[in-house]
């Protein structure tokens, strides 16, 4: 008989005995790795190291049993009954219902890369959207954005490239400070200009430059071998 095997099994026994008798957590019992340990000495037990084996074996399976307990309780924990989320929701007036909706709503559009038809399939969402929505501070800004892209989404294709010509044409050579190049031709022009740019950004002809420390931005003149694959949040 293999005295390191015994040492083994006991070793196994005495843990799983102090996690049932000092209700302690029963997953710092690896069973996986106890149950490959017991079965590589199988082939030296004799009578007397195979009952120890099976008493071990019985040992991890109650544990086991402990772990699907566990689970079950920290599970409950997140568990919330449907009748009682009814019978919450039924006592909200209409008015805290929508505003508890329109807090825990996070709409996501996603898109690898935008194009004007894209642009007014959002477009389109966030107008029909804003008719189902409580007021909210900054209601007029919000509308004079609609507005200028409401004026941008009718472009041709055509004229979209004409624009771009413009815009990388007034950038010239240098390093040009972001925000004041979008809003150059004043506020009505700003989210333009910003829309413009973008395209250029995404074609690799406008490379970008951040400092976030100072929160500061800057846009060059590139080609698209010069400007690595990401994406950048720019606020307009």
């Amino acid at each position: 008989m293999n005295s390191r095997y015994v040492e083994l099994i006991e070793r196994i026994i005495r843990l799983c005995d102090e996690v049932v008798e000092k209700n302690i957590d029963p997953f710092i019992v690896d069973v996986k790795g106890n149950l490959k340990k017991l079965r590589a000495g199988l082939t030296e037990m004799d009578e007397r190291t195979l009952v120890m084996n099976m008493n071990a074996l019985l040992k991890i399976i109650y544990v086991i049993a402990l772990q699907q307990e566990d689970v079950k309780k920290r599970a409950s924990r997140l568990y919330l009954d449907p009748f009682l989320m009814e019978i919450r929701l039924m006592g909200l007036d209409r008015e805290r219902l929508a505003e508890s909706f329109l807090k825990s709503f996070r709409p996501v559009a996603e898109n690898e890369q935008s194009t004007m038809g894209f642009m007014r399939i959002a477009y389109e969402y966030w107008v029909n959207l804003r008719e189902h929505r409580l007021p909210v501070v900054g209601e007029a800004a919000e509308t004079g954005t609609l507005n200028m892209l409401a004026q941008i989404l009718p472009m041709e294709e055509a004229d979209l490239e004409e624009e771009m010509k413009k815009l990388l044409d007034e950038m010239g050579s240098g390093t040009i400070d972001y925000y004041d190049f979008i809003g150059k031709e004043g506020e009505d022009r700003k989210v333009f200009r910003a829309l413009v740019l973008s395209f250029l950004m995404m074609r690799g002809l406008v490379g970008v430059a951040q400092d976030p420390l100072r929160n500061r931005v800057w846009i060059y003149r590139s080609s698209p071998k010069e400007v690595g694959k990401h994406s950048v949040a720019l606020p307009v």
